[in-house]
């Protein structure tokens, strides 16, 4: 690296990559890139054992792509707001949690991903944390991702105008900014990912006002109570991956309405249902090949109709303490290639045991 940045003049180098870098030079990296590099357009800084982003990156005025994935950058300067043309700020996976500029400035921005993992929280509802936006974002009418936003109801309602949208993830939703998402996802017709996080674990999503979903949808994640479940999924038709945390649905099997959704490969229940039985009904499931079942507490009974879940290869039982006992109907699941449990209570560990001290389920 230091040999490079001898060789660094006044260049016509459009894009820099930095691959595995284990250390930086001593001088500062970044304000002798940004002062030599003035055409750049493309700077991809993932992975770099990076601390600080330097205020002179803010005079690189024709960059349109920007990225501090998997750095220690936690602070964005102010500079940065001078970036105009800026077309994808990808700041996933860094510590950064607010950008300290008006947002509504940057009418090229397409990408805005802001997701990392807050790994000293123990409950699903904060493991993922978002970024706080100054500004409006009304006027970025070309912004096709959106991940994550830490909402608040002014920026729910400029959520309408994002009709480009296709990747839009928000947390901090509270029950009143319910009806203003739906209306909002209404009309984002290319939608293919959404996840949507309560403010708390006790907060209930309220969003039950979409009569025409979005038909591209391929990614749907609630994390949340729910008192019903939203019937607009069952229009779902192109929908690959669902996933309920936290939905403590009480008042009827959430599969009895998940099993109509056609194109459905993954589906992740977490602390998702309280009821005490799940039934897998023939002919249901047809594209099913991951299932996860995580902390349905008074879950004590799985039944799998011969002709259920056809294509499934993988089934995880995480710490559901009421299931004492193997599903007997498991032996129909013909294409299964991985089955787990996980923390589960003793007398299941005891009846799979093999032998001298054969269990009953082994």
């Amino acid at each position: 690296m230091d040999k490079v940045m001898k060789s660094i003049g006044k260049s016509l180098v459009r894009s820099v990559f930095l691959f595995q870098v284990g250390e930086l030079p001593k001088k500062p990296f970044l304000g002798t890139l940004a002062a030599n590099f003035k055409l750049l357009k493309v700077l991809d800084l993932q992975n770099a054992p990076l601390h600080r982003l330097h205020e002179e990156v803010g005079n690189l005025f024709l960059l349109r792509f920007l990225s501090i994935r998997r750095t220690n950058v936690g602070i964005i300067s102010k500079s940065i707001g001078k970036l105009h043309n800026l077309q994808t700020l990808d700041l996933k996976h860094s510590p950064v949690r607010e950008l300290p500029f008006d947002i509504s400035r940057f009418h090229k921005l397409r990408h805005l991903l802001a997701c990392s993992r807050n790994h000293e929280s123990n409950y699903l509802v904060d493991y993922i944390v978002g970024v706080k936006i100054h500004g409006g974002i009304g006027g970025l009418e070309e912004l096709q991702s959106l991940w994550y936003m830490r909402t608040n109801h002014g920026l729910i309602k400029e959520l309408e105008n994002l009709r480009q949208s296709r990747k839009l993830g928000i947390m901090k939703l509270r029950r009143k900014h319910g009806r203003a998402l739906c209306t909002a996802i209404e009309k984002m017709k290319y939608l293919k990912r959404l996840s949507v996080r309560a403010s708390s674990d006790d907060e209930i999503l309220d969003v039950q006002y979409i009569s025409s979903p979005p038909q591209y949808l391929q990614y749907f994640e609630l994390v949340g109570r729910l008192e019903k479940f939203p019937d607009w999924n069952l229009k779902l038709q192109n929908l690959v991956t669902l996933r309920l945390l936290g939905s403590s649905l009480t008042k009827n099997d959430p599969l009895k309405a998940l099993q109509e959704l056609p194109s459905l490969v993954l589906l992740v229940l977490v602390d998702a249902y309280d009821g005490e039985q799940l039934y897998f009904e023939v002919g249901r499931f047809q594209k099913l090949k991951q299932l996860r079942l995580v902390g349905l507490k008074g879950l004590n009974s799985v039944i799998i109709e011969e002709g259920a879940l056809p294509l499934l290869e993988l089934l995880t039982f995480e710490p559901s303490s009421q299931l004492k006992e193997v599903p007997s109907s498991i032996h129909h699941l013909r294409n299964l290639k991985t089955l787990q449990f996980v923390s589960m209570p003793e007398e299941l560990i005891d009846r799979m045991e093999p032998k001298p001290n054969q269990g009953k389920d082994y």
